[in-house]
């Protein structure tokens, strides 16, 4: 019994360590504000590289990809 309380207040103390600036109302601060944050960010960088491709594709055929012959073979 006395294990299963240590483990209580252990993790009891781990989300006060990491949520104790938005319980003090400071929500910037906080690993959900933070998670958010970083999901925001990459959701905006995806949505900048898609507008990026789809411009370069209006009112232009695909382009075919380039193959490149090997270089000429030099004997040494």
């Amino acid at each position: 019994m006395k294990l299963k309380n240590r483990n209580m207040l252990v993790i009891a103390a781990l989300a006060i360590m990491t949520n104790g600036l938005s319980l003090l109302g400071l929500d910037y601060g906080s690993a959900g504000a933070l998670a958010r944050t970083i999901e925001c960010k990459s959701n905006i960088a995806r949505n900048i590289e898609v507008a990026d491709r789809l411009k370069k594709l209006l009112g232009q055929p695909p382009c075919r990809p380039e193959t490149e012959f090997a270089p000429r073979f030099s004997l040494v």
